[in-house]
């Protein structure tokens, strides 16, 4: 059985310690040898083994080949040099001001200079300290040069949006990441990870001789398993797993994709699994919502909270996929680089790459909706769950009136300020959020020869076509659904079709009439 680490990140331990190790280092060495560039950049959603990577690198610039015995990298790489590796974790300074960010991280400097024998004058500038220690390390290396490791960059600033305080964190990691570029003569090589990429005019301004490979093809694979490397490496856990399920083995590795696949970081590249998801799936033998077990950003719903987003038909441009400035951040953007939308599509509108973005999997899509839903309604999540239980039960027993009691009940606190900018759309999106939290499959805005229904649910033995309308009668959503013979699309799917039309009030912001009709079996 092989050994699967869910809390170690460290790639010394993790060899040392005999746990399965997914051989990356091929796609590491493409950019550690030298041969395409020295000053790196690749940005991944949290939990995908940015750490790791960085602290492989570590290892291998240190020259420490007996942790790399059988990987792909070691016929490869020239063990006669050594560099002196300067890693900076900032993955652990989350702070309210600058000014205590700034203490931690003259503390971190103290601590990184003494492990290399070195001190640093509290009296500089912290840029000032973070260009001494690279000078100072490339002067004991043989070619005069050093290794910069900069892991999870963004962690303090990305604490920092939406508040105030957010352009005075940026001025300072636009000056002090600086260093990288003004010092690049004395690195042999650096590499720097986060989660979010921040606009050229802002964070990466003086940064402009990084290689961004977030969306390069030779990175797409290099953070995350694909499907070949989870069969290759965990043969006995996905047996263990399938026995524990009462599946078969390829029935297990069907439920891995469905709930842990999909992430894509390049259009033409394939998807991959989140390892860390994939290894407490394995250690419990159980499928289940591992991403949950730390919390959705307060920020990213409080945001949503404010210009609600159709997640029923996501679209985004190139410019706007790949960055953001910090004090305007775009929430697409964000949940793209967060790893809660992943893509799913590219296509050329004349000289502009558009991509179609959607959650990756059932686990992501769960983890965050039902997060969502409560926040959208003004509900406390236990309150919002039970609801969605019942509003569940409700539909795949076919009981249309509990379901639409279930929906009043989300609507019967919502905020103000959410329905200030009501439309048919902001509604179709809140039920959306709703249906897609319980497990639904459903679908908005679907295409017919005349037009486009409001919204579709299909269940394994029933297909709910739905209509809104606010402020309008449901009389009006179901002459269209009939008129433009919606059903017409599923009239070969044997399953029972059941009618739906809505109307939201936008005084009382609630269901105030809802009209159904089953259509007699085809």
């Amino acid at each position: 059985m092989e050994k699967v680490a869910t809390d170690i990140y460290t790639f010394a331990e993790l060899r040392k310690e005999g746990f399965t190790y997914v051989d990356k280092t091929d796609a590491l060495y493409a950019m550690a040898s030298g041969e395409v560039g020295k000053l790196f950049f690749i940005a991944r959603p949290r939990r995908f083994g940015k750490s790791l990577a960085v602290s492989t690198l570590k290892a291998l610039f240190e020259g420490r080949r007996e942790l790399f015995k059988g990987l792909a990298i070691e016929p490869k790489w020239d063990w006669s040099k050594k560099w002196p590796v300067l890693h900076l974790d900032m993955g652990t300074m989350q702070y309210d001001t600058v000014e205590e960010l700034k203490k931690s991280l003259k503390d971190y400097f103290r601590a990184q200079a003494a492990e290399h024998g070195l001190t640093i004058d509290d009296d500089d500038a912290l840029p000032e300290i973070f260009r001494g220690l690279i000078r100072s390390l490339a002067a004991r290396s043989a070619d005069g040069r050093c290794v910069v490791l900069i892991d999870e960059y963004d962690k303090p600033l990305l604490k920092a949006l939406n508040t105030p305080d957010v352009i005075r964190f940026r001025d300072f990691f636009k000056s002090f990441y600086g260093v990288v570029k003004y010092e690049e003569c004395k690195q042999r090589f650096a590499f720097i990870t986060g989660v979010s990429k921040f606009s050229k005019v802002s964070i990466f301004s003086d940064l402009n001789n990084l290689k961004d490979w977030t969306m390069h093809p030779r990175a797409a694979t290099l953070f995350g398993y694909t499907h070949a490397e989870v069969l290759k490496y965990f043969p006995g856990r996905i047996h263990a797993l399938a026995e524990a399920q009462g599946l078969t083995d390829e029935g297990a590795f069907a439920e891995i994709v469905r709930w842990y696949d999909g992430y894509k970081f390049h259009p033409g590249a394939e998807p991959v699994i989140n390892p860390v998801s994939l290894g407490l799936c394995f250690d419990m033998n159980e499928f289940a919502n591992y991403w949950s077990k730390t919390a959705v950003p307060t920020f990213l719903i409080d945001i949503l909270k404010e210009r609600p987003l159709n997640f029923a038909s996501i679209d985004i441009t190139d410019d706007r996929l790949e960055a953001y400035e910090p004090d305007r951040p775009d929430i697409t953007t964000l949940l793209y680089q967060t790893g809660y939308l992943t893509l799913k599509a590219m296509h050329r509108l004349n000289e502009m790459s558009v991509y179609d973005l959607d959650f990756p999997n059932r686990e992501v899509a769960n983890s965050f909706l039902t997060r969502l839903a409560p926040a959208y309604v003004g509900q406390e999540p236990s309150d919002a769950e039970s609801a969605q239980i019942a509003a569940a039960r409700a539909l795949y027993a076919h009981d249309v009136p509990k379901f639409i009691k279930a929906l009043k009940s989300f609507f019967a606190n919502i905020p103000y300020d959410l329905t200030d900018r009501q439309n048919e759309q902001m509604w179709q999106t809140i039920v959306y959020v709703v249906l897609k939290a319980i497990g639904a499959a459903v679908e908005c805005e679907v295409k017919t020869h005349d037009g486009r229904m409001d919204m579709v649910v299909n269940l394994p033995d029933g297909i709910y076509i739905i209509e809104f309308k606010l402020d309008r009668p449901a009389a009006e959503a179901m002459e269209q659904i009939k008129g433009k013979d919606y059903a017409g699309k599923y009239a070969l799917s044997k399953k029972r079709i059941t009618l739906v039309g809505i109307s939201f009030s936008s005084e009382k912001r609630t269901i105030v009439e809802e009209l159904v009709e089953e259509l007699p079996p085809a």
